[in-house]
């Protein structure tokens, strides 16, 4: 397969969702190891098994090791994340072993939302969210003017054709 059969679209989302995705995938990791150690210390208390202290540092190792590859595909996912928006859809563009574009016509779109949780706010961040009937389609890293200028836009786009219809 040549790189062109499958072209990139043409936005692509703020540099600094990086951070926050380094940050998540530590959260992440601290919260596993948090469980594992716990429910292996547990479990060595409790029952007294000498194959749990294996099964134990065998699950921290993956937990590692899946933290690793989290970190260092990072550069790989702010790649191929990327949409855009033209008078009929959306879309939306992820994954960089398995891509996926999903295209949400503006049609189908019944609300627009913007979403902000602590790590985004850290960032200067806003996640987009777009609804349909079906389910939930979410542009997460975008700078919050754009993200306000992207709803503005999709409500803009609405209004147009809703007065078609």
């Amino acid at each position: 397969m040549k790189r062109d059969d499958y072209p990139l679209l043409a936005k692509s989302l703020p540099s600094r969702i990086k951070a926050i995705w380094l940050v998540d995938e530590i959260l992440g990791f601290i919260v596993l190891t948090t469980i594992i150690l716990v429910a292996w210390i547990l479990s060595t208390y409790f029952f007294h098994l000498s194959w749990l202290n294996l099964i134990g540092i065998i699950l921290l190792g993956l937990v590692l090791i899946a933290l690793i590859l989290g970190v260092l595909l990072i550069p790989y996912r702010f790649k191929f994340s990327r949409y855009e928006i033209n008078e009929t859809e959306i879309a939306i563009q992820k994954g960089f072993i398995f891509r996926e574009t999903t295209f949400v016509p503006i049609v189908r779109i019944q609300h627009v939302e913007i979403e902000q949780g602590p790590l985004l706010r850290w960032q200067k961040l806003a996640a987009l969210k777009i609804h349909t009937a079906a389910t939930t389609h979410e542009l997460a890293g975008l700078r919050l003017t754009e993200a306000n200028d992207l709803r503005q836009k999709i409500i803009n786009l609405l209004r147009v054709v809703n007065e078609d219809v």
